[in-house]
Protein backbone atom coordinates (compact mmCIF):
# COMPACT_ATOMS: atom_id res chain seq x y z
CA UNK A 1 0.00 0.00 0.00
CA UNK A 2 1.41 3.52 -1.20
CA UNK A 3 1.22 6.54 1.69
CA UNK A 4 -1.65 7.98 -0.23
CA UNK A 5 -3.53 4.22 0.32
CA UNK A 6 -2.76 5.18 4.31
CA UNK A 7 -3.86 8.43 4.02
CA UNK A 8 -7.55 7.48 2.26
CA UNK A 9 -8.12 5.15 4.92
CA UNK A 10 -7.17 7.36 7.92
CA UNK A 11 -9.60 9.85 6.24
CA UNK A 12 -12.49 7.34 5.66
CA UNK A 13 -11.62 6.48 9.62
CA UNK A 14 -14.63 6.65 12.15
CA UNK A 15 -13.54 9.37 14.46
CA UNK A 16 -13.70 6.46 17.37
CA UNK A 17 -11.19 4.49 15.39
CA UNK A 18 -8.71 7.61 15.94
CA UNK A 19 -8.84 7.48 19.77
CA UNK A 20 -7.52 4.89 22.21
CA UNK A 21 -10.09 2.81 24.28
CA UNK A 22 -9.96 4.89 27.22
CA UNK A 23 -10.48 7.91 25.52
CA UNK A 24 -13.73 6.45 23.58
CA UNK A 25 -16.27 8.77 25.32
CA UNK A 26 -14.38 11.92 23.50
CA UNK A 27 -15.45 10.74 20.25
CA UNK A 28 -19.19 12.09 20.24
CA UNK A 29 -17.71 15.30 20.15
CA UNK A 30 -15.71 14.81 17.15
CA UNK A 31 -17.99 15.24 14.05
CA UNK A 32 -17.43 16.23 10.67
CA UNK A 33 -15.03 15.14 7.80
CA UNK A 34 -11.22 14.13 8.35
CA UNK A 35 -8.33 15.76 7.32
CA UNK A 36 -5.46 14.13 7.33
CA UNK A 37 -2.52 17.11 7.61
CA UNK A 38 0.62 14.99 7.67
CA UNK A 39 1.57 11.31 8.01
CA UNK A 40 5.18 9.73 9.41
CA UNK A 41 5.91 6.83 7.17
CA UNK A 42 7.18 3.42 9.14
CA UNK A 43 7.14 1.07 6.61
CA UNK A 44 5.25 -2.20 7.49
CA UNK A 45 5.20 -3.90 11.16
CA UNK A 46 5.96 -7.66 11.80
CA UNK A 47 2.48 -8.68 10.29
CA UNK A 48 3.44 -6.70 6.80
CA UNK A 49 0.87 -4.28 7.35
CA UNK A 50 1.37 -0.77 6.63
CA UNK A 51 2.47 1.50 9.15
CA UNK A 52 2.23 5.33 10.02
CA UNK A 53 2.03 8.23 12.46
CA UNK A 54 -0.83 10.40 10.91
CA UNK A 55 -1.85 14.24 12.39
CA UNK A 56 -5.40 14.63 11.10
CA UNK A 57 -8.03 17.61 11.74
CA UNK A 58 -11.14 17.32 12.97
CA UNK A 59 -13.79 19.51 14.74
CA UNK A 60 -11.40 22.16 15.03
CA UNK A 61 -8.91 19.53 16.73
CA UNK A 62 -5.35 18.44 15.43
CA UNK A 63 -5.29 14.73 16.67
CA UNK A 64 -2.25 12.88 16.59
CA UNK A 65 -3.31 9.01 15.25
CA UNK A 66 -0.52 6.27 15.35
CA UNK A 67 -1.75 2.92 13.58
CA UNK A 68 -1.59 0.41 10.65
CA UNK A 69 -4.07 -0.61 8.28
CA UNK A 70 -5.40 -3.64 7.36
CA UNK A 71 -7.76 -4.86 4.24
CA UNK A 72 -7.74 -0.76 4.11
CA UNK A 73 -9.20 0.09 7.63
CA UNK A 74 -7.39 1.78 9.49
CA UNK A 75 -6.47 0.24 13.09
CA UNK A 76 -4.81 2.56 15.95
CA UNK A 77 -1.62 1.54 17.41
CA UNK A 78 0.90 2.75 19.71
CA UNK A 79 3.10 -0.16 19.43
CA UNK A 80 4.11 1.19 16.13
CA UNK A 81 6.61 2.97 18.61
CA UNK A 82 8.72 0.49 18.07
CA UNK A 83 9.50 1.52 13.83
CA UNK A 84 10.49 4.90 14.95
CA UNK A 85 14.08 5.70 13.17
CA UNK A 86 16.02 8.97 13.95
CA UNK A 87 15.83 11.66 11.62
CA UNK A 88 13.70 14.77 9.84
CA UNK A 89 11.30 13.78 7.51
CA UNK A 90 9.25 16.57 6.00
CA UNK A 91 7.60 18.48 9.35
CA UNK A 92 8.42 15.74 11.27
CA UNK A 93 11.53 14.98 13.07
CA UNK A 94 12.34 11.49 15.20
CA UNK A 95 15.52 11.57 17.83
CA UNK A 96 16.27 8.23 19.21
CA UNK A 97 18.38 8.25 22.19
CA UNK A 98 20.39 5.31 23.41
CA UNK A 99 18.64 2.02 22.24
CA UNK A 100 15.57 3.71 21.84
CA UNK A 101 12.05 1.86 21.72
CA UNK A 102 12.17 -1.84 21.30
CA UNK A 103 10.10 -4.19 19.86
CA UNK A 104 7.59 -5.54 22.11
CA UNK A 105 3.78 -5.59 22.10
CA UNK A 106 2.24 -2.31 23.86
CA UNK A 107 0.78 -2.81 26.94
CA UNK A 108 -1.62 0.24 27.92
CA UNK A 109 -1.60 1.87 31.23
CA UNK A 110 -4.99 1.29 33.15
CA UNK A 111 -4.75 4.73 34.94
CA UNK A 112 -6.42 8.29 34.03
CA UNK A 113 -4.61 10.05 32.32
CA UNK A 114 -4.65 13.20 29.10
CA UNK A 115 -2.33 11.12 26.59
CA UNK A 116 -2.25 7.67 25.22
CA UNK A 117 0.68 5.70 27.57
CA UNK A 118 1.41 2.28 26.97
CA UNK A 119 4.54 0.24 28.26
CA UNK A 120 6.51 -1.54 24.99
CA UNK A 121 9.36 -3.84 26.91
CA UNK A 122 11.78 -1.48 29.07
CA UNK A 123 10.42 2.07 27.41
CA UNK A 124 6.86 3.73 28.74
CA UNK A 125 5.52 5.51 25.84
CA UNK A 126 3.84 8.54 25.65
CA UNK A 127 1.61 9.21 22.47
CA UNK A 128 -0.01 12.83 22.71
CA UNK A 129 -3.68 12.95 21.61
CA UNK A 130 -3.85 16.36 20.20
CA UNK A 131 -0.59 17.78 18.40
CA UNK A 132 0.00 20.60 20.91
CA UNK A 133 3.20 22.92 21.94
CA UNK A 134 4.58 21.13 25.19
CA UNK A 135 7.30 21.93 27.33
CA UNK A 136 8.38 18.55 27.75
CA UNK A 137 10.73 17.95 24.83
CA UNK A 138 13.19 20.72 25.95
CA UNK A 139 12.77 19.85 29.64
CA UNK A 140 13.37 16.23 29.26
CA UNK A 141 16.59 17.09 27.14
CA UNK A 142 17.93 19.31 29.67
CA UNK A 143 17.42 16.75 32.50
CA UNK A 144 19.58 14.20 30.82
CA UNK A 145 21.97 12.80 33.33
CA UNK A 146 20.38 14.53 36.19
CA UNK A 147 19.19 11.65 37.95
CA UNK A 148 15.56 13.01 38.62
CA UNK A 149 14.06 11.37 35.47
CA UNK A 150 13.60 8.27 33.84
CA UNK A 151 16.56 7.75 31.18
CA UNK A 152 14.90 9.30 27.50
CA UNK A 153 14.83 7.21 25.20
CA UNK A 154 12.90 9.12 22.23
CA UNK A 155 11.46 12.42 21.23
CA UNK A 156 9.02 12.81 18.22
CA UNK A 157 7.63 16.69 17.21
CA UNK A 158 5.94 18.05 14.48
CA UNK A 159 6.49 21.22 13.04
CA UNK A 160 2.96 22.67 12.43
CA UNK A 161 2.32 24.71 9.22
CA UNK A 162 2.02 27.69 11.01
CA UNK A 163 5.34 26.95 12.61
CA UNK A 164 4.50 25.84 15.96
CA UNK A 165 6.48 22.64 16.73
CA UNK A 166 4.33 20.10 18.29
CA UNK A 167 4.96 17.38 20.99
CA UNK A 168 4.00 13.93 19.13
CA UNK A 169 6.04 11.40 21.35
CA UNK A 170 8.16 11.25 24.34
CA UNK A 171 9.53 8.21 25.53
CA UNK A 172 11.73 6.91 28.46
CA UNK A 173 13.10 3.76 30.00
CA UNK A 174 10.33 2.23 31.78
CA UNK A 175 10.26 1.74 36.06
CA UNK A 176 9.21 -1.96 37.32
CA UNK A 177 6.20 -1.87 39.63
CA UNK A 178 6.43 1.77 39.36
CA UNK A 179 3.17 3.54 41.57
CA UNK A 180 2.58 6.99 41.91
CA UNK A 181 2.94 9.19 45.09
CA UNK A 182 -0.92 9.21 44.90
CA UNK A 183 -0.49 5.81 45.96
CA UNK A 184 2.70 5.11 47.50
CA UNK A 185 2.50 8.32 49.32
CA UNK A 186 -1.10 8.45 50.62
CA UNK A 187 -0.19 4.48 51.73
CA UNK A 188 2.92 5.21 53.88
CA UNK A 189 1.32 8.38 55.64
CA UNK A 190 -1.87 6.34 55.94
CA UNK A 191 1.15 3.59 57.57
CA UNK A 192 2.24 6.40 60.16
CA UNK A 193 -1.06 7.57 61.35
CA UNK A 194 -2.10 4.39 62.22
CA UNK A 195 1.09 4.07 64.20
CA UNK A 196 3.15 1.82 61.83
CA UNK A 197 6.95 2.00 62.27
CA UNK A 198 7.12 3.11 58.92
CA UNK A 199 9.42 6.55 57.53
CA UNK A 200 6.99 8.81 56.25
CA UNK A 201 9.46 12.13 56.24
CA UNK A 202 12.70 10.87 53.90
CA UNK A 203 11.09 10.02 51.15
CA UNK A 204 9.77 13.69 51.03
CA UNK A 205 13.42 15.04 52.08
CA UNK A 206 14.71 12.94 48.86
CA UNK A 207 12.13 14.95 46.72
CA UNK A 208 13.24 18.11 48.16
CA UNK A 209 16.26 17.30 47.01
CA UNK A 210 15.31 16.08 43.39
CA UNK A 211 13.54 18.79 43.08
CA UNK A 212 16.33 21.08 43.47
CA UNK A 213 18.50 19.13 41.39
CA UNK A 214 16.13 19.83 38.58
CA UNK A 215 15.84 23.11 38.66
CA UNK A 216 19.88 23.72 38.88
CA UNK A 217 19.67 21.62 35.64
CA UNK A 218 16.89 23.51 33.84
CA UNK A 219 18.42 26.28 34.63
CA UNK A 220 21.52 26.12 33.06
CA UNK A 221 18.97 26.21 29.80
CA UNK A 222 19.16 29.51 30.25
CA UNK A 223 17.16 32.44 32.64
CA UNK A 224 15.53 35.63 32.88
CA UNK A 225 14.08 38.06 35.42
CA UNK A 226 10.61 39.46 36.15
CA UNK A 227 10.31 43.08 37.10
CA UNK A 228 7.75 44.47 38.60
CA UNK A 229 5.18 44.69 35.94
CA UNK A 230 5.73 40.98 35.49
CA UNK A 231 5.11 40.58 39.42
CA UNK A 232 1.49 42.82 38.84
CA UNK A 233 0.83 40.30 35.99
CA UNK A 234 1.07 37.56 38.33
CA UNK A 235 -0.63 38.86 40.82
CA UNK A 236 -3.99 40.36 38.94
CA UNK A 237 -3.90 36.49 37.64
CA UNK A 238 -4.12 35.45 41.53
CA UNK A 239 -6.52 37.91 42.14
CA UNK A 240 -8.76 36.68 39.53
CA UNK A 241 -8.29 33.25 40.25
CA UNK A 242 -9.51 34.15 43.70
CA UNK A 243 -12.71 35.96 42.47
CA UNK A 244 -13.71 32.75 40.00
CA UNK A 245 -13.39 30.38 42.93
CA UNK A 246 -15.36 32.85 45.08
CA UNK A 247 -17.98 33.13 41.87
CA UNK A 248 -17.99 29.15 41.18
CA UNK A 249 -17.81 27.15 44.44
CA UNK A 250 -21.00 26.00 46.24
CA UNK A 251 -21.96 24.68 48.47
CA UNK A 252 -20.38 24.99 52.24
CA UNK A 253 -17.13 24.74 50.81
CA UNK A 254 -17.86 27.96 48.43
CA UNK A 255 -19.44 29.45 51.91
CA UNK A 256 -16.04 29.36 53.71
CA UNK A 257 -14.24 30.50 50.99
CA UNK A 258 -15.88 33.54 50.70
CA UNK A 259 -16.05 33.95 54.39
CA UNK A 260 -11.82 33.99 53.95
CA UNK A 261 -11.77 35.95 50.58
CA UNK A 262 -10.36 38.92 52.08
CA UNK A 263 -7.63 37.29 54.04
CA UNK A 264 -6.80 35.35 51.21
CA UNK A 265 -6.33 38.46 48.97
CA UNK A 266 -4.11 40.14 51.67
CA UNK A 267 -2.01 37.00 51.35
CA UNK A 268 -1.36 37.41 47.43
CA UNK A 269 -1.15 41.24 47.88
CA UNK A 270 2.61 39.91 49.58
CA UNK A 271 3.55 39.72 45.58
CA UNK A 272 3.59 43.64 45.03
CA UNK A 273 6.69 44.10 47.69
CA UNK A 274 8.52 41.79 45.37
CA UNK A 275 10.46 44.49 43.22
CA UNK A 276 11.66 41.11 41.07
CA UNK A 277 12.24 38.06 41.12
CA UNK A 278 14.62 35.36 38.64
CA UNK A 279 12.60 32.75 36.11
CA UNK A 280 13.63 29.59 34.62
CA UNK A 281 12.18 26.57 33.07
CA UNK A 282 10.37 24.59 35.86
CA UNK A 283 8.03 21.30 36.06
CA UNK A 284 5.31 23.48 35.69
CA UNK A 285 2.90 20.90 37.31
CA UNK A 286 4.51 19.48 40.19
CA UNK A 287 2.90 17.11 42.90
CA UNK A 288 3.25 13.77 44.27
CA UNK A 289 1.54 12.17 41.66
CA UNK A 290 4.26 13.31 39.16
CA UNK A 291 6.87 11.39 41.55
CA UNK A 292 7.41 7.46 40.75
CA UNK A 293 8.64 5.21 43.05
CA UNK A 294 10.00 1.88 41.51
CA UNK A 295 11.22 -0.72 44.47
CA UNK A 296 14.78 -1.80 43.41
CA UNK A 297 15.97 -5.66 44.42
CA UNK A 298 18.49 -4.14 47.30
CA UNK A 299 15.01 -3.63 49.11
CA UNK A 300 15.20 0.53 48.55
CA UNK A 301 13.16 2.13 46.19
CA UNK A 302 14.00 4.73 43.31
CA UNK A 303 12.39 8.01 42.28
CA UNK A 304 11.83 10.09 39.09
CA UNK A 305 9.50 12.76 38.41
CA UNK A 306 7.60 12.73 34.80
CA UNK A 307 5.09 14.10 33.15
CA UNK A 308 6.64 17.98 31.86
CA UNK A 309 3.72 18.85 29.52
CA UNK A 310 3.12 22.04 32.52
CA UNK A 311 -0.28 22.47 33.94
CA UNK A 312 -3.16 21.36 31.86
CA UNK A 313 -5.05 24.18 32.50
CA UNK A 314 -2.87 26.61 31.38
CA UNK A 315 -2.35 27.79 27.47
CA UNK A 316 0.69 26.65 25.58
CA UNK A 317 2.34 29.53 25.87
CA UNK A 318 2.06 29.79 29.44
CA UNK A 319 3.21 26.21 30.10
CA UNK A 320 6.31 26.78 27.65
CA UNK A 321 7.23 30.28 29.36
CA UNK A 322 9.65 30.24 32.24
CA UNK A 323 8.20 31.00 35.63
CA UNK A 324 9.73 31.63 39.39
CA UNK A 325 11.31 28.45 40.96
CA UNK A 326 9.07 29.17 43.66
CA UNK A 327 5.95 27.38 41.70
CA UNK A 328 7.15 24.01 41.85
CA UNK A 329 7.98 24.79 45.35
CA UNK A 330 4.82 25.73 46.27
CA UNK A 331 3.17 22.93 44.16
CA UNK A 332 4.55 19.62 45.88
CA UNK A 333 4.70 21.91 49.55
CA UNK A 334 0.93 22.37 48.93
CA UNK A 335 0.86 18.85 47.29
CA UNK A 336 2.17 17.22 50.54
CA UNK A 337 -1.02 18.80 52.69
CA UNK A 338 -3.22 17.06 49.88
CA UNK A 339 -1.68 13.77 50.46
CA UNK A 340 -2.56 14.21 54.71
CA UNK A 341 -6.65 15.49 53.85
CA UNK A 342 -6.54 12.46 51.46
CA UNK A 343 -5.61 10.04 54.10
CA UNK A 344 -7.97 11.05 56.36
CA UNK A 345 -11.26 12.05 53.99
CA UNK A 346 -10.76 8.56 53.19
CA UNK A 347 -9.61 6.84 56.68
CA UNK A 348 -12.42 7.94 58.65
CA UNK A 349 -11.42 5.80 61.54
CA UNK A 350 -8.04 7.37 62.15
CA UNK A 351 -7.07 10.14 64.51
CA UNK A 352 -6.78 12.67 62.09
CA UNK A 353 -4.71 14.95 64.17
CA UNK A 354 -1.70 12.44 63.31
CA UNK A 355 -2.21 13.22 59.18
CA UNK A 356 -2.51 16.79 59.93
CA UNK A 357 0.79 17.26 62.62
CA UNK A 358 2.80 15.02 59.82
CA UNK A 359 2.05 18.18 57.33
CA UNK A 360 4.41 20.88 58.72
CA UNK A 361 7.13 18.67 59.15
CA UNK A 362 7.03 16.98 55.89
CA UNK A 363 7.09 19.88 54.32
CA UNK A 364 9.98 21.06 56.63
CA UNK A 365 12.05 18.56 55.54
CA UNK A 366 11.46 19.11 52.10
CA UNK A 367 12.10 22.52 51.83
CA UNK A 368 14.76 22.19 54.37
CA UNK A 369 16.56 19.43 51.59
CA UNK A 370 15.54 21.75 48.90
CA UNK A 371 17.25 24.93 49.77
CA UNK A 372 20.63 22.60 51.08
CA UNK A 373 20.77 21.07 47.76
CA UNK A 374 20.37 24.48 46.02
CA UNK A 375 22.97 25.87 47.99
CA UNK A 376 25.70 22.84 47.35
CA UNK A 377 25.02 23.56 43.51
CA UNK A 378 26.04 27.60 43.90
CA UNK A 379 21.88 27.98 43.04
CA UNK A 380 20.58 29.27 46.28
CA UNK A 381 19.48 32.64 44.61
CA UNK A 382 17.03 30.38 41.98
CA UNK A 383 14.26 30.34 44.83
CA UNK A 384 12.64 33.93 46.28
CA UNK A 385 10.73 32.45 48.95
CA UNK A 386 8.77 35.97 49.24
CA UNK A 387 6.88 33.95 46.64
CA UNK A 388 6.19 31.20 48.52
CA UNK A 389 3.15 32.07 50.91
CA UNK A 390 1.30 33.68 47.50
CA UNK A 391 1.70 30.97 45.54
CA UNK A 392 0.43 28.12 47.73
CA UNK A 393 -2.56 30.41 48.56
CA UNK A 394 -2.68 30.03 44.82
CA UNK A 395 -2.03 26.68 44.05
CA UNK A 396 -5.59 26.00 46.55
CA UNK A 397 -7.29 28.08 43.85
CA UNK A 398 -6.03 26.44 41.10
CA UNK A 399 -7.55 23.20 42.77
CA UNK A 400 -10.88 24.94 43.49
CA UNK A 401 -10.80 25.56 39.68
CA UNK A 402 -9.77 21.81 39.03
CA UNK A 403 -12.65 21.01 40.94
CA UNK A 404 -15.19 22.77 39.57
CA UNK A 405 -14.33 21.98 35.82
CA UNK A 406 -13.24 18.53 36.56
CA UNK A 407 -13.65 16.50 39.96
CA UNK A 408 -16.25 17.91 42.40
CA UNK A 409 -15.54 15.62 44.62
CA UNK A 410 -12.10 16.81 45.02
CA UNK A 411 -13.16 20.51 46.66
CA UNK A 412 -12.87 18.58 49.75
CA UNK A 413 -8.64 19.16 49.79
CA UNK A 414 -8.18 22.76 49.17
CA UNK A 415 -11.24 23.65 51.24
CA UNK A 416 -9.58 21.69 54.21
CA UNK A 417 -6.55 23.22 53.42
CA UNK A 418 -7.34 26.97 53.35
CA UNK A 419 -10.02 26.21 56.74
CA UNK A 420 -6.63 25.53 58.20
CA UNK A 421 -4.52 27.70 57.18
CA UNK A 422 -7.24 30.73 57.60
CA UNK A 423 -9.14 29.55 60.74
CA UNK A 424 -12.47 31.03 61.70
CA UNK A 425 -12.61 34.81 61.74
CA UNK A 426 -16.11 36.23 63.24
CA UNK A 427 -15.11 39.28 62.43
CA UNK A 428 -14.46 39.48 58.69
CA UNK A 429 -17.38 40.21 56.71
CA UNK A 430 -17.54 38.64 53.00
CA UNK A 431 -16.20 40.70 50.58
Amino acid sequence: MTIEGFRSAVAGASPAALLPDRSQARAASLTGDITVLDILDLGSDAKGRPAAVAVVRVAGRDLIAPGVVADGVFHRDPGVASLLVPGTRGAFEVELIGSGVPTADAVPLDVDQSNDSVVIGDVMVKWQLDAAVSPAPDRLRALVGSGTVPELRAIVTWTHPDGARCTVLTAAEALPDAEDGWTWAVEQVRAHARGDDVDALTPFALIGSMTARMHAALSRTGGAVWGRDDIARLHTECCERLAEAADTVGGPEGERLRARKARIRHVLDGLLDVDETPVIDIHGDLHVGQVLRSPRAEGDSVLAFVDFDGNPLLSAEERCARQPAARDVAGMLASIDHVARVVNHHTPDLDPERARAWIPVAQREFLDAYRAELDARGCAGLLDERLLPAMMVDQELREYRYAVQYLPHWTYVPDAVITDLLPDDATEQES
